[in-house]
């Protein structure tokens, strides 16, 4: 009877270590594609840039620049999660979660990518959990 409860409390400790373990990643490792960056370029146009601008420098008083110190200011030290749902739960102003999860994760790949994030091999899910993992850390 102890052996047993000894195997299982091992196999509980073991089984929920790596998920107590688990260190951030940062967006300097390659966290997106291109590929996915590029997808989001295309909404951007499509959806953010009469507002935010087609350079990311913003055409409305009311819309921040996406780029340079007030990227910096604003995305630095965040995770992705932060930024995507911030971005999800209030644009377009009006249409708030209009866009799908997907299409709002390939805007911010590439919001990071024009702000010279290096892409990796793998394209981001929409997984919030491992969305709130990656940290950004601008160049």
């Amino acid at each position: 009877m102890l052996t047993r409860a000894a195997i299982t409390s091992l196999l509980l400790l073991c089984g929920t270590s790596p998920l107590l373990a688990q260190e951030p990643k940062s967006t300097s490792t390659g966290v997106f594609t291109e590929e996915q960056a590029k997808k989001g370029e295309a909404a951007y146009q499509r959806v953010c840039a009469s507002c935010h601008g087609a350079d990311l420098h913003s055409t409305e008083p009311e819309a921040p620049d996406l780029t340079e110190g007030a990227f910096k200011f604003g995305w630095q030290g965040k995770t992705i999660a932060d930024r995507f749902e911030i971005i999800r739960n209030t644009m377009p102003p009006g249409r708030r979660a209009s866009l799908d999860d997907q299409t709002y994760l390939d805007i911010v790949t590439y919001i990071l990518r024009f702000n010279n994030i290096p892409a990796g091999k793998q394209a981001l899910a929409t997984n919030v959990d491992t969305l709130k993992q990656i940290v950004i850390s601008v160049p």
